[in-house]
């Protein structure tokens, strides 16, 4: 068994669905920081109207997330922190597996990299700790230590980058560099052939290990030490075991009393699952045995398959699920929504562990993820034209420049719909692939002059339907085979419908993009997007968007109908939904408030393991 869910009967649409997301680990590592800031990912752009665009460089996630930290150095206008902190004097130390922009697979690096930020600039002294992939200019080295985990000693080295934010307000980026973290391929798995790096858990187990001891441990550029009482923010199945160790071997030995651990899931379906034993009885190889945990702490980690899903005669069904050690030794639990929080506490959304969740959910809240200042058609300098919800004419520019970039009948009084996303069936390219035929041919009681965009990376199939579509509808349809964080802007900024029709969406990113530009989405009622996006269905005076459900073909096309009509025969109804979503508040200081007041919370109460 892998870090991802085994399959079933009963789950193997889900587990299609997770195990699709996971091919899609690609991408090593963004270029490396200057002292100046966080400089702006490399892109690549594409031929104009060419289906065959060019595949990026490795880079395959959500697009929206490539430049999300771009603007992090001013909070906009009227931004500010309406809840009153009551431990700003307590240290922040997040904990990720990846961070931008030096290492990042997806959206946890961006998300990684805005908590560091915000917190430093809220107030507190902040830490964020993630593994070294390579060599990163300006990480100054600071010690070594000597870590005794699967039958031998491993020693790490500490590196350390301060990042000055003004004020006096900053933030520690420590790096720990072992040889097991640099491959040639994937943060988690071989690009040659998908899979996982066998020695994941070890890889892992030594990062929380590690982790743990550079508050109470190190003196960061001759800072003083953190020292005991801080708060972790872990994030997802490979910080798994710091709350784990946190409570089995600190607190059991007299050390971090005074701290916290918020767990944050970012995505459940993927929970580092492996092996309690590898081999075939009678000789076997334990791996619990390996990790350093007393034995009081399996009972923390372990998950058993029902029989049905067992592998082979005499498989025991006995993992390590170390999103389940974390969520039992974690002091609170966070996600990225609050749809998410809910979703997952039931057998549908929980993968297993709703049981865990549900029993738990009294310490359990989703916090919707924030976007950076940058993405405002305002100040905008990478669109056509900047607007606002005053003035939208900017926006018809960017329609035009658009269509012109992509080699798209100009065409202002078009209706442009568009997607940027991974392509996997996760994010519902099979629906909109179905739909496509229906948009640019049925009749529509005259609703035709529609136009469609769709960029992205991903699995052949839908590469293909990207291309075939341009090819047949030339003119009126834009397949962009790969990403480019520019276009993926002026695709936002010019494009009047954003289509995500997701299978399940913790948080989601594009969609709150979409909405400040006066973009209006379309998404399945799931998780985040059912959170951010105000349905037309549910109440036309405070729509900012439309909501499908249930998730199938036809209840796709007729939310697609509904809104082309709006858009052609009601466009007061479709300009005042416009100025609605423009005016959402999706800033991070918005989120960081919540995330305060959980801190608070936390801070509050005793720790949570070994509660009654």
């Amino acid at each position: 068994r892998c870090s991802h869910l085994d399959p079933s009967r009963e789950a193997h649409a889900d587990l299609y669905i997770a195990m699709s997301e996971a091919m899609h680990f690609q991408g090593r590592h963004a270029a490396c920081p200057s002292l100046s800031f966080f400089p702006d990912l490399e892109e690549n752009e594409g031929s104009k109207g060419d289906a065959k665009k060019h595949e990026d460089d490795g880079m395959s996630r959500i697009s929206t997330e490539a430049s999300l930290c771009r603007g992090l150095e001013a909070l906009e206008d009227g931004d500010v922190y309406k809840y009153s902190a009551q431990n700003l004097d307590t240290p922040i130390v997040i904990v990720t597996s990846e961070l931008h922009p030096w290492s990042k697979s997806g959206g946890l690096a961006i998300v990684a990299s805005a908590y560091a930020y915000n917190f430093a600039v809220r107030g507190h002294r902040t830490m964020a700790i993630a593994p070294m992939y390579d060599h990163y200019e300006g990480a100054h080295y600071q010690c070594t230590k000597a870590f005794e985990l699967f039958g031998g000693m491993h020693e790490v080295h500490y590196f350390h980058h301060w990042q000055d934010y003004g004020d006096g307000k900053g933030c520690d980026y420590v790096f720990i560099e072992h040889p097991s973290f640099k491959r040639p391929g994937g943060l988690y798995h071989n690009t040659s052939d998908n899979s996982e790096y066998s020695d994941n858990l070890f890889r892992f187990a030594l990062f929380s290990l590690a982790a743990l001891e550079v508050p109470v441990g190190m003196d960061l550029g001759g800072s003083p030490r953190y020292g005991g009482k801080v708060v972790f923010i872990a994030n997802d199945w490979q910080t798994g075991l710091l709350p784990v160790y946190m409570q089995h071997r600190h607190r059991a030995n007299g050390n971090y009393h005074q701290a916290r651990c918020l767990y944050v899931v970012h995505n459940l379906g993927y929970q580092g699952c492996y092996p309690l034993r590898l081999g075939i009885p009678p000789i076997q190889y334990d791996n619990f045995a390996q990790l350093g945990l007393p034995f009081c702490a399996l009972g923390e980690l372990l998950y058993q398959y029902p029989a049905h899903e067992r592998t082979y005669e005499g498989d025991t069904g006995e993992t390590l699920n170390l999103t389940k050690g974390a969520l039992t030794c974690c002091d609170r639990i966070l996600t990225v929504s609050p749809g998410y929080a809910e979703e997952i506490k039931t057998p549908e959304g929980g993968f297993r562990l709703n049981d865990t969740l549900a029993s738990k959910s009294f310490f359990l809240a989703g916090i919707l993820n924030g976007i950076d200042q940058s993405w405002n058609p305002r100040v905008d300098k990478d669109i056509a034209a900047k607007f606002d919800h005053v003035d939208l004419s900017g926006k018809v520019a960017c329609k035009r420049a658009l269509q012109e970039k992509l080699g798209l009948h100009v065409d202002e009084g078009a209706c442009v719909m568009s997607f940027v996303g991974r392509l996997t069936a996760q994010k519902g390219l099979d629906l909109i692939g179905s739909a496509v035929e229906w948009l640019m041919d049925d009749h529509k009681d005259g609703l035709t002059n529609i136009q469609l965009i769709m960029m992205g990376n991903g699995e052949p199939c839908y590469r293909d339907m990207l291309m075939w579509a341009e090819t047949r509808w030339k003119g009126r349809v834009c397949g962009y085979c790969g990403f480019s964080p520019h276009v993926e802007r002026e695709i936002i900024a010019g494009s009047d419908f954003f289509l995500m029709p997701s299978r399940y969406e913790p948080c989601g990113i594009p969609q709150m993009c979409a909405m400040a530009y006066g973009t209006i989405p379309l998404v399945h009622a799931t998780g985040g997007l059912r959170d951010s996006v105000q349905s037309w269905y549910q109440d036309e005076s405070t729509a900012t968007g439309f909501h499908i459900l249930p998730l199938n073909e036809n209840s796709m096309k007729k939310v697609l109908f509904d809104a082309i009509a709006i858009f052609f025969r009601s466009p007061k109804v479709y300009r005042d939904m416009q100025v609605r979503a423009m005016m959402q508040d999706f800033s991070w200081p918005k989120a960081i408030d919540e995330y305060e007041r959980h801190i608070d919370w936390t801070l509050a109460d005793p720790p949570f393991y070994g509660r009654q």
